[in-house]
Order: structure tokens, then C-alpha cells, then sequence
């Protein structure tokens, strides 16, 4: 009975294998009638053949040099899946501009709808209205502003603890360093748990937790094109995710049924929410009694933990970039320093929300930083109905990638050299680039929310590291070439630079 089973599973394996193959083939044909690029190979599409499967290269390089092949519009396929890969600011605006043709790609829906089902990345239509209706608020800059204390404290304790007292040393570790920054600040907004303190007792595994669930939340969703059932499989039987699951779920449960019976406390009605899933419970609360517009528990957990994984990978890549830049060009460094002292801001002079904004060069800096370095390559968009890009038939159902890294550094749309590390670009020539050509959080309805929080914690960070320490590149002393590693996003892969003490502060 046994190998009468198997046997008739291999059948069934080999004639599925067959006609998988066989519709495979018909859609290589049809969209290679449409543009030109790689010819793909049987289940891994592009990305065997051109290395991003095996680490060799980024995403972003790759794109960068089949435009220089194929132009501005050239197909690729992302396993079994083509997609139309644009880096040409008519057809980028074209896609951004309507809503209606393009919305969140089902590749991206469905990677990220195994991890977070009902997170705000996974979904489309009226569901992401309502979600967007509460999600979309708590991320505007008067939102964000009361986590200006936290971000601050949070940046000097990775000063103090990680760098001060290893002045003059070579560090290997700073994108390690920087991404357990990112977790920490992060655990504070959303939760307001102090990872790092030993004081707490679970500390320990919830910083654990937050750690195994961002790693393999990062592994999955880099498995473009597999079967959502063998997805689903993969992270059941993987122990640490659920592991980490089940005390991240536990965490945020209690913090929204405490939250809840605050709210029902007329004596705590007036206080301000402490943390952002108390603010998202009070939004959904208010929004609730007058409306049907409702998220549950369940929905609560799920955005709060896309948010961790977002929020966690944007920003400790950029800041990781902003350590590498420095040290690459300290003329950039020093004009930093030299603006903070215009300010008198010495270290021990309190950063503020003001102080901060009248900061421009520094400004300046982050914006090249987004601008320069490969922290996300692509934004991905699906046409829900047939369209066409300029002479290029779109059917429903096509995945278009706007190559954004293509377009930062595109002298078509920048006035001073984009392939260089020029922050004053801002200042004048590029101050307002061409709206579409500068994307480091996407664009048009599907863009990042996270983005106004994002840019606020890396300009702190930019400060207050300029504030008290200075970063050299060690020369032959260690390995700092920079080089890629992918991820959801792309961080350096050598990053080995000498961290100093400034003088100024030994003065005192």
C-alpha cells in the first residue's frame, strides 16, 4: 500500500511539474513579444542567472546595468514571474499618479500576507481603506514628535555604551550596533519596554523575540515566488519565528486589553496614550463610536508587527550608509561638526525639536543619504486592469518595478552629478528635484507611512553622533570597502571604521 501511494504521488508530482512547465513556456513567450531582457531560466527566472539568488550581486546592481542594456524599460523575471521594470520619469509618474490601474503587487501582498494577514502592506481595495483610515495618522509628524525624547535617549545610550568607551578602536560591528538601536527605539514607541534594561525581567526574551522575528521575517519575504501554501509550511515548522510570534502576541495583547480598560477609567480618560498601540487602540476607539470603521485585536497586532519589521530595516541600513559615508568623506563629516558648533551645540547642550529643524546641512546629509546609498532599489506595483506605458502594453494581472535606485542617480534629472556624494545638491542646483525622480519611501498612495518617523529618527541619530564622536576610514588596518548584502533592504557587507572621541569633548 505504501508504494502504491508514492508511486501515485510521483505521478501526480511529474504531470503538475509538466504542466507548470508547459504554461511556464506560453508566458515567456508572450511578454518577450512585449520587451526585451535576460532570457529566464525554468522556475528561478532572473534571478539564478544574474546572481541575486546567490548573493553575488544586489538588486539594485542589476537593475542598474540592464538599463544600461536595455534602456529605460526592459522585462524581468522574479522567479515564475515577469515583471516590467521602469526607470523613466514619464512612466514612473504614469504608474504613481493612477491609483485606479496600480495598486500593492501580489507578490508583495502575498509574502507579506503569510507573515502579517491583515497588516496594511498585504492589503488592496476597501480593507486597506480602513485600515489606512487609522494607520495613516500615526505616523504624521505631530504624531511623531512626542517620541523625539525617546529616540534621543535611546541614541546616546549606543554612544555611551558602544562607542565612548572604545575610543580609538576599530569596530566591525556598527550595522549590528545600529540595528539593535532601530530595535530598541522600536520597542519604545510601539511598546514602551526598554529592551536593553536588565531590570525587567522578560527583557530578555523579548529582545530575543524581536531579534528571531525580524531575521526570519527578512529570510521569507526574500523567497520571492514560492507557493503560498509551502510559505505558510516553512514558517509553521520553524520554531524560533513562532517562538518569537508567541511572545511579541503576548506583549501587545496585554498592552491592548490594558489599554482598553484605561479607556473605560473616566479618572485616566484624559491622559495622553504612552505608547503607539495604546494610541492605535484609542484612535480605533474614538473613530468606532461614531462610525463601523473598526480594527481588531488581531489586525492591531499585525500592523504593529509589520511596523516593527519596517521601521527596524529602513532605518538602521541608512544609518549603518551614513557611518560608511562618513568615514569615506570626512570633508562632509566636518561640515557637519562645523554647523552643529554655529549652533553651540556641544554635547552637552540639550538637542531639541526646534534646534533640530534649523539644522540644514545636516538635513542636507540625510537626504543624500536616502538619495545615494542602495537602501531599498525598486518599488512594485500591480495593473488591475490592461494599460499602456507610452508604447508598452500593460495586461491585468502584470507586475511593473520602478527601478528607484536608476533614477537617483540619473543625469537626465539631476542638475550636479548623481553618481557623486554631493549633499549640497540640496542646498540649490537640486534643492526641488523633479517630482517622481526622488523616491526613497515611494510614492503615490501606496507609500511609506513610516516615512515621517524615519527620517526623523536618522537626522536625531546624524546629530547626536556628530555631536560626540568622529568616524575614519582605518585604510589597510581592516576591510571598510563598503560592498552589498540584500535584504528586504541592501546594508553594507564590509563596514570596518576607527571611531574617535572628539577632542572638543575630552576638552571638558
Amino acid at each position: 500500500m505504501f508504494f502504491e501511494t508514492t508511486f501515485i504521488l510521483l505521478i501526480v508530482f511529474l504531470i503538475t511539474v509538466y504542466y507548470y512547465f508547459k504554461s511556464y513556456q506560453s508566458v515567456v513567450k508572450d511578454h518577450s513579444k512585449k520587451l526585451s531582457g535576460i532570457k529566464p531560466q525554468w522556475l528561478f527566472g532572473n534571478l539564478k542567472n544574474t546572481g541575486i539568488s546567490t548573493g553575488q550581486v544586489a538588486v539594485h546592481e542589476v537593475y542598474a546595468t540592464l538599463k544600461e542594456k536595455f534602456g529605460d524599460a526592459f522585462l524581468f523575471w522574479l522567479g515564475p514571474y515577469p515583471s516590467v521594470v521602469i526607470s523613466r520619469i514619464e512612466y514612473v509618474q504614469h504608474v504613481l499618479m493612477d491609483r485606479h490601474t496600480y495598486d500593492q503587487s501580489t507578490q508583495t501582498t502575498s509574502s507579506f500576507g503569510i507573515l502579517f494577514p491583515t497588516g496594511l502592506i498585504a492589503l488592496r481595495g476597501e480593507t486597506w481603506k480602513r485600515h489606512a483610515r487609522f494607520m495613516l495618522p500615526m505616523f504624521k509628524r505631530a504624531k511623531v514628535l512626542p517620541y523625539f525624547d525617546t529616540v534621543v535617549t535611546c541614541i546616546d545610550r549606543l554612544i555611551d555604551e558602544q562607542l565612548i568607551k572604545h575610543d580609538g578602536e576599530i569596530r566591525t560591528d556598527l550595522v549590528t550596533q545600529c540595528q539593535n538601536l532601530l530595535l530598541n527605539i522600536i520597542a519604545f514607541i510601539a511598546f514602551d519596554y526598554d529592551l536593553e534594561s536588565s531590570s525587567q525581567t522578560d527583557s530578555y526574551n523579548l529582545r530575543n523575540a524581536f531579534n528571531d522575528f525580524v531575521h526570519y521575517a527578512n529570510q521569507f519575504v526574500l523567497l520571492a515566488g514560492i507557493p503560498l501554501w509551502l510559505g505558510k509550511i516553512i514558517l509553521t515548522l520553524n520554531w524560533k519565528y513562532q517562538q518569537a510570534l508567541r511572545i511579541m502576541k503576548r506583549y501587545v495583547m496585554n498592552i491592548i486589553s490594558e489599554e482598553k480598560q484605561r479607556q473605560q477609567d473616566e479618572y485616566f480618560s484624559s491622559n495622553r496614550p504612552k505608547n503607539l498601540i495604546s494610541s492605535l487602540v484609542a484612535s480605533v476607539k474614538d473613530e468606532s463610536s461614531s462610525t463601523k470603521a473598526y480594527l481588531t485585536n488581531k489586525e492591531v497586532f499585525d500592523e504593529v508587527s509589520m511596523l516593527i519589521l519596517a521601521g527596524f530595516e529602513t532605518t538602521s541600513t541608512a544609518l549603518s550608509w551614513f557611518i560608511f559615508y562618513m568615514s569615506k568623506y570626512p570633508e562632509v563629516q566636518q561640515k557637519i561638526k562645523n554647523e552643529l558648533k554655529e549652533h553651540n551645540l556641544i554635547d552637552e547642550i540639550q538637542l531639541t525639536q526646534d534646534i533640530l529643524d534649523s539644522l540644514i546641512y545636516v538635513e542636507c546629509v540625510t537626504k543624500e543619504i536616502l538619495r545615494y546609498a542602495p537602501i531599498a532599489g525598486a518599488i512594485a506595483r500591480e495593473a488591475t486592469r490592461d494599460d499602456m506605458i507610452d508604447d508598452i502594453p500593460i495586461k491585468k494581472g502584470d507586475t511593473v518595478i520602478i527601478a528607484t535606485y536608476n533614477l537617483h542617480r540619473d543625469p537626465r534629472y539631476w542638475k550636479i552629478d548623481p553618481t557623486k556624494f554631493i549633499p549640497e545638491r540640496f542646498l540649490n542646483e537640486d534643492k526641488n528635484p523633479p517630482q517622481y525622480v526622488y523616491l526613497p519611501f515611494g510614492g503615490g498612495h501606496r507609500a511609506c507611512i513610516g516615512q515621517d518617523l524615519a527620517f526623523f529618527e536618522l537626522k536625531i541619530a546624524v546629530v547626536r553622533l556628530m555631536q560626540r564622536v568622529s568616524f575614519e576610514d582605518p585604510g589597510d588596518a581592516a576591510n571598510n570597502s563598503g560592498g552589498y548584502v540584500q535584504r528586504i533592504t541592501c546594508f553594507p557587507k564590509h563596514l570596518a571604521v576607527r571611531v574617535r572621541i572628539d577632542a572638543d569633548r575630552n576638552s571638558h
